[in-house]
């Protein structure tokens, strides 16, 4: 593939930004000019450069006579400045206190929620209701076919290691909602909403405690509010990392009708050990502190990826070492039995040129047996990228036929 970036990580956050325009969410050459000015590996670089297109794309419109410009217009404004200013805030996280990062965080949830208003049908926020201490941030959309009298299979989106609630609806969720289904994203602890204005509540590698709740709330609402949802055709996608949340979460939510993992993830930890090789001896020894020691030597120095993740798991993680993540790492797999607890129809991608977990789905689909249908994703479309990032019309082909005949859409042969 052409290289955007001589940097490996910058071209692939490229890649995947830029892939957001088959849906609203970027535009492709105000991308592409930007990469020249970015020094390889320089963080400080990223963040300028993307808040900037974030604020030129602003400037297009005069914010003064909204009433001049029609709402499509709008949408795609407000939508790509939301996701710009998401970008700029990516590799910010090395430096926990940098009020950048949660200024971004508040420009691209504003920019998101005035997209939203201009859609045909707004997607609806509501915070859910759980037993942990705190509510789940979600958008509700709703399916134009959708009603009461004609309730639709619906797909709760996740995201994962470095993802947000907004990104999974260019991804994904206006796939869906052209094709009849409603769509539900949704955080949980560790993904943005938890970790920016001061909450700081990181990851937990029980997923079913994010998703139990959701579930419950839209049973509970199905005969009102949420009528529009057919509660038997619930599908729970997950991307990146959420390819191990969505797996833990269905092991333990039978209610679920699908699961669908883009892609599937074994073990966080493998991931970690595939990036950081002196660790491998710590988690061998189950030893913290030398798993800590040589975290911690992770610095401006070492390469994108590795910084990268340093920083971020430490700022997802809400710690302030290696000492304080290696227990929590070594939870987030689904080996003894978890994965052999998935009753429900699974699709597992694989990403052939995965690179945070090639290897891993083929683990998950066998152990999950005969309810998985794994799907390779690999040159021939152009879709071996991590999350088949630049290749997400065909994604979507594949995850919603799959989900359609696995829910008995019969409304899907139907439509033009």
């Amino acid at each position: 593939m052409l290289m955007l970036h001589s940097d490996s990580n910058f071209h692939y956050e490229a890649i995947r930004s830029i892939s957001l325009a088959r849906y609203a969410g970027a535009d492709i050459s105000e991308q592409l000019a930007i990469l020249e000015n970015i020094k390889p590996g320089d963080f400080e670089d990223w963040y300028r450069e993307w808040h900037n297109l974030a604020l030129r794309v602003l400037s297009t419109i005069d914010e003064s006579k909204l009433e001049s410009y029609s709402p499509v217009t709008l949408r795609d404004v407000y939508f790509r400045a939301s996701h710009y200013f998401f970008v700029a805030d990516f590799f910010l996280h090395g430096n926990q206190s940098d009020p950048r990062s949660d200024q971004a965080f508040n420009l691209w949830d504003k920019y998101y929620r005035k997209a939203n208003d201009c859609l045909p049908i707004p997607g609806v926020y509501i915070d859910v209701p759980t037993k942990n201490g705190y509510d789940l941030p979600c958008i509700f959309y709703r399916a134009p076919q959708a009603s009461s009298s004609n309730p639709r299979p619906t797909l709760l989106l996740g995201g994962g290691f470095d993802s947000n609630k907004e990104e999974l609806m260019h991804v994904c969720g206006f796939a869906g909602l052209d094709r009849g289904y409603n769509v539900v994203l949704y955080e949980g602890p560790g993904q943005p909403s938890f970790l920016h204005n001061g909450k700081r509540i990181g990851w937990r590698h029980d997923w079913e405690a994010v998703v139990n709740p959701l579930m419950d709330y839209i049973e509970a609402e199905s005969k009102d509010k949420l009528g529009y949802i057919d509660t038997k055709k619930i599908g729970l996608f997950g991307y990146s990392l959420g390819g191990y949340l969505a797996a833990r979460a269905a092991a333990f939510e039978p209610r679920l009708a699908a699961v669908i993992l883009i892609d599937g993830v074994w073990s966080f930890e493998e991931t970690i050990v595939k990036g950081f090789p002196d660790t491998t001896e710590a988690f061998q020894n189950n030893d913290a502190k030398a798993f800590g020691a040589s975290w911690e030597k992770t610095n401006e120095k070492s390469v994108t990826n590795q910084r990268w993740i340093h920083d971020h798991c430490n700022f997802s993680f809400c710690v302030s070492d290696g000492a304080g993540l290696f227990d929590e790492l070594r939870k987030m797999n689904i080996a003894n039995g978890v994965a052999e607890k998935i009753k429900m129809s699974a699709l597992v991608g694989s990403a052939a040129h995965d690179i945070f977990f090639i290897g891993q789905p083929e683990k998950v689909a066998q152990a999950i047996g005969s309810n998985a249908t794994l799907v390779p994703f690999d040159d021939t479309q152009a879709a071996g990228a991590h999350c088949q990032s630049g290749a997400s019309t065909y994604l979507n082909q594949r995850v919603m036929e799959w989900f359609g005949e696995v829910v008995h859409d019969e409304e899907k042969t139907k439509r033009s």
